[in-house]
């Protein structure tokens, strides 16, 4: 296999990887390699881990495939691992050119490349242009450099040069979309469900790069192109859910529109998927929800970060707390299964106080709409390129580590507040997710049951874990009751017609209890209840093997479980009703 341009994608967090059933692949990537080969030039994608041996397997498939282009991605967390095996691979092939492109070097261009050595040059920007005539150059030198829009490198003095930055390509439905099989070097990790269908964002937020440019251009891609690519997968890989993975996908209504009435015509409701939204935006447009989940959305994102309104509008956000509240609000009531909301601690001008508003606002998000709203945190990183990370003073910070070495991004503290220092941070970042899982366990008996039913069937069904989902499969109750609903063939009480329920098997989901002289039920809150006779009756006959028909004659045929004057076939029946409030029984129809 001989190749003009080799793609890596090296994972600095190995471990979660491994933990992983698969790692989500760089689609930046495999969209440079789609354009490449659309120009005639071959091009693969390979993926390592740090803990890989690097430096010695990488070299040997370069010169296997011959490649005389080397592309790395780079971020902040992998950059650290870059400039270890860089220059040992320009020590095994002093002839390659290693190209540098993503987040990192678009953010901190100088920064990136001061940081990882013998490299040819770093893209700032988007990088299928750049890349291509990179490739068409026969031998790439300071000559060639120079000529390309958008790359930094060391010219013939050794000093950092820039060239004009790139025009963006108004058109990006002329770089197709990846077809990720034809690129993946990994047959085990060709499988992502990402999408993107459009480049840029509206915002303005100081914590990201997007927030620091003069200017932003939303550009977005023709909606059958999109369907295309959707097809693609479903038909490729048989995906069942879909992130799609812009900035912020529900902007243009018209669009929205257009998009969610093709899913619905071509879906029906069957492929399930992801998006990111504004609060803003959503609550002017209140009526396209309902159209949103008869499309297939089930989780939507929305740009919390803080609970104070002059935290957000230091951030310059443009929401405010009460479009954040009537939002999650209506996005539940739209029977929208999950609401993701993010808070970020330690950012600008955080002190406790306003730690202690964050954390209250995220519990009352959790409140307006139980097993509905996922709340998560991070810690505020300096983002390369973003306002805050520019100018930390204007918004009350002191960045300690700002090319964060001590951590992972988002997972360390590596700025301070005025009033607050490192220690703090941590400390009330440690407190907020604490705080956070003791909710998720208080509210699970206000879960409705149509929602629990949900968040099961997701997980069953599309592989839609959240927070809600993994606490409820560690409780039995939970998990025996809706996992057997959720994969077909069973049904709750509720769902059992009268004329039906004498041809029923009821089933118990959990096991009772004993004192050693009676058998106890252990309702859903953990409580121990004795069972009474009939109780107890009907609990140990609903194992699977007997009808109802079945239990309800053995019943009659003991005089010790009939009440005088009683309706023994309602007082069954209210028995299973009770059951069924504690997910205790469920039922299989003949």
């Amino acid at each position: 296999m001989k190749l003009d341009v080799l793609l890596v994608q090296l994972s600095a967090n190995p471990y979660f990887d491994m933990l992983s059933s698969y790692c989500i692949g760089q689609l930046g990537l495999y969209y440079l390699a789609e354009y490449a080969d659309k120009h005639g030039y071959s091009a693969k994608v390979k993926y390592y881990n740090s803990f890989d041996v690097v430096s010695e397997v990488l070299p040997k498939l370069i010169n296997k495939t011959s490649c005389r282009i080397l592309g790395f991605y780079v971020d902040s967390e992998n950059i650290w691992a870059l400039r270890v095996l860089i220059p040992l691979l320009h020590k095994s092939c002093p002839q390659l050119h290693i190209i540098l492109g993503g987040p990192q070097v678009t953010g901190d261009p100088h920064g990136t490349m001061q940081l990882v050595p013998n490299v040819t040059c770093g893209i700032i920007g988007e990088g299928e242009i750049p890349f291509l005539k990179l490739l068409q150059a026969d031998t790439i030198n300071e000559d060639v450099l120079k000529t390309i829009n958008g790359l930094i490198y060391y010219d013939a003095s050794r000093k950092l040069s820039v060239t004009k930055p790139q025009k963006q390509n108004p058109n990006i439905d002329e770089y197709g979309y990846p077809k990720r099989e034809k690129y993946c070097l990994d047959s085990d990790k060709v499988t992502f469900p990402q999408l993107i269908t459009g480049r840029g964002c509206m915002g303005h937020c100081a914590f990201c790069y997007e927030g620091g440019r003069e200017h932003t251009n939303l550009r977005v891609r023709n909606i059958e192109s999109c369907l295309e690519e959707i097809d693609y997968l479903v038909r490729t890989y048989d995906i069942k859910y879909i992130n799609l993975v812009d900035d912020t996908f529900i902007l243009n209504r018209k669009r929205t529109e257009e998009f969610c009435n093709r899913m619905i015509d071509k879906y029906q409701g069957r492929i399930k998927w992801y998006c990111e939204a504004r609060a803003d935006i959503l609550s002017k447009n209140l009526d396209v929800l309902p159209l949103l989940k008869q499309a297939g959305l089930v989780k939507i994102q929305l740009g919390g970060e803080s609970g104070c309104q002059e935290i957000l509008d230091a951030y310059k956000k443009g929401v405010t707390i009460e479009e954040l509240e009537f939002v999650t609000k209506k996005i539940a009531e739209a029977g929208i299964p999950y609401i993701y909301v993010n808070f970020i601690i330690g950012g600008a001008f955080e002190t406790e106080a306003t730690f202690i508003r964050t954390l209250d606002f995220a519990k009352k998000l959790m409140h307006i709409a139980p097993g509905h709203v996922e709340v998560s945190s991070s810690v505020f990183t300096p983002t390369p390129g973003s306002p805050m990370y520019n100018h930390p003073e204007e918004y009350g910070l002191k960045i300690i580590d700002k090319r964060s070495i001590r951590g992972a991004s988002c997972s360390f503290v590596f700025a301070e507040t005025e009033q607050l220092d490192q220690y703090k941070i941590w400390q009330l970042r440690n407190k907020f997710n604490n705080e956070i899982d003791k909710e998720y366990a208080l509210l699970l008996e206000e879960i409705s049951h149509e929602q629990l039913k949900n968040i099961f069937y997701l997980s069953t069904k599309f592989s839609i874990d959240t927070s809600w989902s993994s606490l409820l499969k560690s409780k039995a109750h939970y998990r025996n009751y809706f996992e057997p609903l959720a994969r077909g063939g069973f049904y709750s009480f509720s769902e059992i017609s009268i004329n039906n329920i004498f041809s029923a098997i009821p089933l118990r989901t959990t096991h009772p209890s004993s004192d050693g002289v009676a058998f106890y039920r252990i309702k859903r809150s953990g409580e121990y209840v004795k069972n009474s006779n009939l109780e107890n009756a009907l609990i140990t006959l609903s194992a699977g093997k007997l009808t109802f028909h079945d239990i309800f004659n053995m019943i009659k045929a003991n005089p010790a479980l009939i009440t005088e004057g009683g309706n023994l076939f309602d007082e069954c029946l209210s028995i299973y009703k009770e059951f069924e409030r504690d997910f205790s029984v469920i039922w299989k129809k003949i």
